[in-house]
């Protein structure tokens, strides 16, 4: 974890540091970054990070000792026993409603800081892109700009054996689903986690925000006709310029009863 100054905690929120800390890192439990079982840097290590002092760290780490999501060991560390719940079953939306609202987003927003990397794959892509272990991987990350301010953040996997050249002004005007599409991947479905977070040292850095602003996260992962993964993209947009809409229909089944469906809508406004 790279340092940042230590202003990246407690500008714009009255939230006090220990607070801040600990909800990051509660959040690192919960978004997976350190799974159950795993041990969570120093108290050093913490103080370097975020740039406070050790009592600042100790009453993070009570609370998060009080969640029952940590475990101090004498001698050893402090390890990971607690992480989220099992997530519900997930609703099933129209895939050409999502590709019009991505390109739309696409084209409403500017990029920055857009760079191109040919990586090897790190375990959790390659699970997700079902990869064998030293697969490569395009990794296309890049930062989204409405009105001036940075609102979003994103990062694309792509397969590298998929031999898929994207440039820059592609990028300008399409999502990357349509950008697949475009290159001769026939896309049929796709999975879309949504959910809520608050901001860690690296959001902060490129949204230019503080420690603890409330974040969207949506990870989505693209599946072709053959049901290979050709695309797992995580992004983050700040609370207040992102908004998801379902709008709830009736609508006849086989057999003639009617059922609720979904048509769901995702913008950054």
């Amino acid at each position: 974890m790279n340092k940042l100054p230590t202003e990246a905690l407690g500008d714009g929120t009255k939230l006090p540091r220990y607070y801040q800390v600990y909800l990051t890192v509660r959040d690192w439990i919960y978004n997976g970054n350190y799974s159950r079982g795993a041990q969570l840097p120093t108290e050093t290590e913490l103080c370097d990070t975020f740039g406070v002092s050790r009592i600042t760290v100790r009453k993070a780490v009570d609370l998060l000792s009080d969640d029952k999501l940590i475990l101090r060991e004498q001698g050893r560390g402090t390890f990971v026993t607690g992480a989220t719940n099992a997530s519900p079953p997930p609703l099933t939306g129209d895939m050409d409603q999502l590709l019009k609202r991505l390109d739309a987003m696409t084209k409403r927003s500017e990029i920055k800081e857009l760079k191109f990397e040919t990586v090897a794959a790190d375990d959790e892509t390659r699970a997700d892109l079902n990869l064998a272990m030293g697969a490569m991987v395009q990794r296309i990350s890049m930062v989204r700009i409405l009105r001036g301010r940075r609102v979003g953040c994103s990062v694309s996997y792509i397969p590298a054996d998929l031999n898929i050249e994207i440039k820059p002004d592609e990028l300008a005007s399409l999502s990357m689903f349509s950008i697949l599409e475009k290159k001769g991947i026939d896309i049929l479905s796709a999975d879309q986690l949504i959910g809520a977070t608050l901001a860690d040292l690296q959001d902060a850095h490129a949204l230019e925000c503080a420690v603890g602003t409330p974040l969207v996260r949506n990870r989505l992962v693209v599946f072709d006709a053959s049901y290979r993964p050709v695309e797992k993209h995580m992004a983050t947009y700040l609370a207040d310029f992102y908004q998801h809409r379902i709008h709830l229909v009736r609508r006849p089944d086989d057999v003639g009863k009617f059922r609720w469906a979904q048509e769901e809508a995702d913008d950054v406004r």
